[in-house]
């Protein structure tokens, strides 16, 4: 009963951050927004027990880190670009194996910036290039709960990709369950950091 419950929070969590990302534009913010309410689902907090109080709180994060959000997408779109263009050129020289191993170098460095960027901005109010330089921080001091948090989104992107065979139905809650899967690793790595040394202020 638990599990359908949860499966439920993140499905109509989904659904929020879709609707949110539609202009595009919005897209960062509605990401900040959803690990905002995922990182306190992963937490079991009493605002976000309820459909009302999920959408309260994910909309006040999206109004809040609206511009960080926005900054941080087009990071993120830059990163996915430079990244396609690598890959055309890897097709164009049958992928020469030298750089091919530049090509994964460069996404492993692409996923270190942007994986704890988006909860970080959900949690902390940061300047955003003290949130790339804390993202980048926490992955190296704690290398295997980030693989394993990476490993999550690599699955979410295949299986999202896999999707396309019956209509891209997983788009409907595959990125939520990323979002919440992603948090709980972070809530884990932020608490332990929060008892060792003074907090950035929260939102």
């Amino acid at each position: 009963m638990d599990l359908i419950k949860k499966f439920l929070k993140l499905f109509f969590l989904n659904c929020l951050w879709l609707l949110c990302c539609l202009p595009v534009i919005t897209a960062g913010g509605s990401t900040c927004a959803a690990y905002a309410v995922a990182l306190r689902l992963a937490d079991g907090d009493e605002e976000v027990q309820s459909m009302r109080g999920i959408a309260a709180r994910f909309f006040k994060a999206f109004k809040q880190d609206f511009l960080q959000g926005l900054l941080l997408s087009l990071f993120t779109a830059a990163c996915g670009g430079i990244g396609y263009f690598i890959f055309d050129r890897l097709r164009d020289d049958a992928f020469n194996l030298i750089f091919v191993a530049l090509f994964v170098i460069y996404i492993l460095v692409a996923l270190i910036l942007n994986l704890y960027a988006y909860p970080l901005v959900a949690r902390y109010s940061n300047s955003f290039v003290n949130t790339l330089r804390n993202s980048i921080a926490i992955y190296m001091m704690n290398i295997k709960a980030s693989f394993r948090a990476q490993g999550w989104i690599v699955l979410g992107v295949l299986l999202i990709y896999l999707s396309k065979y019956i209509f891209y139905v997983g788009i409907l809650i595959i990125p939520s369950i990323v979002f919440y899967m992603v948090s709980k690793t972070a809530k884990e790595i932020f608490v332990r950091m929060e008892s060792q040394t003074p907090a950035e202020s929260e939102e």
